[in-house]
């Protein structure tokens, strides 16, 4: 069985509560993760080439929104390029992805018949897969 994108969301921790609310409605998601790279240990009499795996890389957790000038203030006020802060990604089965990241927004290309969208990126520096249980502890209810 799969799951679908829809009621995936985006949260964000509150200073004062300590749990998660939505940040934004979001019309995209990043990987939060890629395939593995390797390091060569081949010696030269090897007769095949070796390696080990190399550390996991985490790619830029970049997000789009409908641009709206309330959502951006939100997002704004939510997210620092200078300070770490706390954010979750909740799929439609109730698992997530909790992340920590400096972020910024901007209003992406404009173009004829096309809504005028937003995108959200993250420099992540720890994430870590969320159970069902683990996430509704997490966000507000």
């Amino acid at each position: 069985m799969a799951i679908s994108d829809k009621g995936t969301k985006l949260y964000a921790k509150d200073a004062t509560s300590n749990k998660y609310t939505q940040l934004v409605k979001i019309t995209s998601a990043p990987a939060t993760g890629s395939a593995p790279k390797t390091l060569d240990t081949t010696c030269l009499d090897d007769e095949y080439t070796t390696s080990i795996p190399d550390r996991p890389e985490t790619p830029l957790y970049e997000f789009e929104y409908n641009y709206t000038a309330e959502d951006f203030e939100k997002v704004m006020a939510a997210i620092s390029a200078t300070e770490d802060k706390d954010y979750l990604i909740v799929y439609s089965d109730g698992s997530g992805e909790a992340f920590t990241g400096r972020g910024n927004t901007w209003v992406k290309d404009i173009s004829v018949g096309k809504v005028v969208k937003a995108g959200l990126a993250f420099a992540v520096s720890w994430h870590e897969h969320k159970t069902e249980s683990e996430v509704s502890e997490m966000i507000s209810a």
